[in-house]
């Protein structure tokens, strides 16, 4: 079995589950592996994805039986502030990396949103006491971490840059070509490399066309959306908008 396979495997385990005991929940799950799911379970069963917040990228995928009532947050998700000097400018990478040193695998954890001088986990209930009491350091730099209320999360907004384009047709090779400035044959290969992703499923396809709303992903060059689909000009070129994530 290759791991999309164990993954719905596993996911039939606990829905099946959830018809007798009333709730269950994965652990979490990638954007990509939301999706893969919820093509396989939403027509058949009573399916939640979850974050702990509002606009969470990784969630639990949560199987309830109606007769049972619905799930609490609270049971599902811990939540905790790490608070570091506003010099140290820790990123997600490293509290990532921090958390992992302990041990800790990366399913257990959901969204890490990091600011200025603090930054939030939402985690696996069981883990919320251990993590607060054991990570006193990312690198080198100090930090004191603590449980909080999941009220007590930060919102995740979007931060793009927006810039406005004029293309062709909406093909996946043309807005990529737009987004990151590059030519057409950089970016058909990079979808031939199998490098991008289009609303977190990977795409092979350079002629795939793209609506407003879709996401692309290029590894280890970044996000970009297309936010905006506008008129035409006279020579027939079509007005975008794209987002780059910062």
């Amino acid at each position: 079995m290759d791991q999309q396979d164990l993954l719905l495997a596993h996911m039939g385990d606990i829905s099946k589950k959830a018809a007798k005991t009333g709730c269950t929940a994965s652990r979490f799950l990638t954007p990509a592996q939301a999706i893969l799911v919820e093509q396989k379970f939403k027509k058949n069963h009573t399916l939640t994805f979850d974050g702990g917040f509002d606009n969470a990228e990784r969630t639990r995928a949560i199987f309830t039986n109606p007769d049972w009532g619905s799930y609490s947050r609270e049971e599902l998700f811990a939540a905790l502030r790490f608070n570091y000097r506003p010099q140290d400018k820790l990123t997600h990478r490293d509290i990532l990396g921090a958390l992992m040193a302990l041990g800790i695998k990366r399913e257990t954890l959901g969204d890490i949103i990091c600011g200025d001088s603090s930054a939030t986990l939402v985690c696996l209930p069981e883990l919320g006491s251990y993590i607060s009491e054991s990570l006193t350091k990312a690198g080198r730099a100090g930090i004191t971490a603590s449980v909080i209320s999941l009220d007590e999360l930060p919102s995740r907004e979007e931060s793009l840059t927006i810039k406005t384009e004029t293309v062709a047709s909406l093909r996946l090779d043309v807005v990529l070509s737009a987004a990151f400035n590059l030519s057409r044959t950089k970016a058909s290969a990079l979808i031939a490399a199998n490098r991008v992703s289009v609303n977190h499923q990977p795409c092979l396809h350079p002629s795939k066309e793209l609506a407003e709303g879709t996401l692309i992903s290029v590894r280890s060059m970044g996000r970009a959306k297309l936010t905006e689909v506008g008129g035409t000009s006279k020579k027939g070129r079509i007005f975008i908008k794209i987002g780059l994530y910062v």
